[in-house]
């Protein structure tokens, strides 16, 4: 990776810290990634690190370069259809996605290429005050004053604006009463702005379950979202074939191992590239 090409993920480091209320709490979010990491980054003091954290980085924080191509997998193209859908349309989805099939950078890449369309990440420690906070944040607005005024604040915002979009990822990571709020925030919306609710099979078993066992709130969850879940588990038969050949690797003995050794995720075909050849990959 060229020293330019750091620069520019530092930038997209950036962005993606300003989305939590502590470099802290940004670190947790990332799979290897820690804060004092991000703070070398932040500083450009990049000397000592290594290529493959490079790449595990630029990944997660929905950056990739000229030679790092995405390609139209399964959840790629599920997602960005469902995106699109719920900005043109002003709808609701609740989405389950199974862990290392790219629904962070598909979302996060898909906000910096559409006008009005704010990404956030959902985090265990969030309360109603920090999370609502993280969603004006998104959207470039003060958060300032009673739970009630930043809700009506946003809405405001969001109905200003022509085709607006929220995207929450890993939902499954929020407490109960954020949830809720969430679904207030959706409610409140409604018509003006698309609202796409992403997260793991956890979010959708604990929603499913919830409504089961009648828990309050858990009803009404699900109703926001047409009482349904759109979920894709795992990878297709040829998505991991199509990201080898969208990056320059077509030879059927290297395809083949990438194939075998991911363990049908996607974040590891980074670093399988890598190994396999001078290519660059983020998926």
């Amino acid at each position: 990776m060229t020293n330019e090409q750091k620069k520019q993920v530092r930038d997209a480091m950036v962005r993606y810290v300003g989305n939590y209320t502590t470099q802290a709490e940004a670190a947790e979010s990332l799979e290897g990634i820690s804060a004092s990491t991000i703070s070398l980054v932040k500083n450009g003091n990049w000397e000592l690190l290594s290529e493959r954290l490079w790449l595990n980085m630029a990944r997660q924080v929905g950056f990739y370069c000229g030679e790092w191509q995405p390609a139209d997998t399964s959840c790629y193209l599920l997602l960005r259809i469902l995106f699109s859908d719920a900005q043109h349309y002003a709808m609701t989805y609740g989405i389950s996605i199974g862990a290392g099939l790219g629904k962070t950078f598909t979302a996060s890449q898909y906000a910096r290429e559409h006008e009005d369309t704010y990404f956030v990440s959902g985090l265990e420690q969030y309360n109603r005050k920090s999370f609502m906070t993280m969603i004006m944040s998104a959207a470039g607005l003060s958060a300032t004053g009673t739970m009630p005024e930043l809700m009506k604040q946003f809405a405001d915002h969001m109905s200003n604006k022509e085709e607006p979009l929220l995207i929450i990822d890993d939902a499954h990571k929020l407490k109960d009463r954020v949830l809720h709020l969430l679904i207030l925030l959706a409610n409140s919306l409604t018509g003006n702005a698309g609202i796409v609710i992403m997260g793991n099979d956890q979010l959708r078993t604990r929603i499913i379950e919830g409504v089961r066992l009648k828990k309050i709130g858990y009803d009404e969850i699900f109703k926001s979202i047409g009482r349904r879940f759109i979920t894709l588990s795992s990878l297709g038969p040829k998505d991991v074939e199509m990201v080898c050949h969208a990056n320059g690797i077509f030879e059927e003995c290297q395809v083949g191992y990438i194939t075998n050794a991911c363990n049908n995720s996607l974040h590891k075909i980074s670093d399988l590239v890598q190994a396999n050849s001078q290519l660059k990959l983020a998926a």
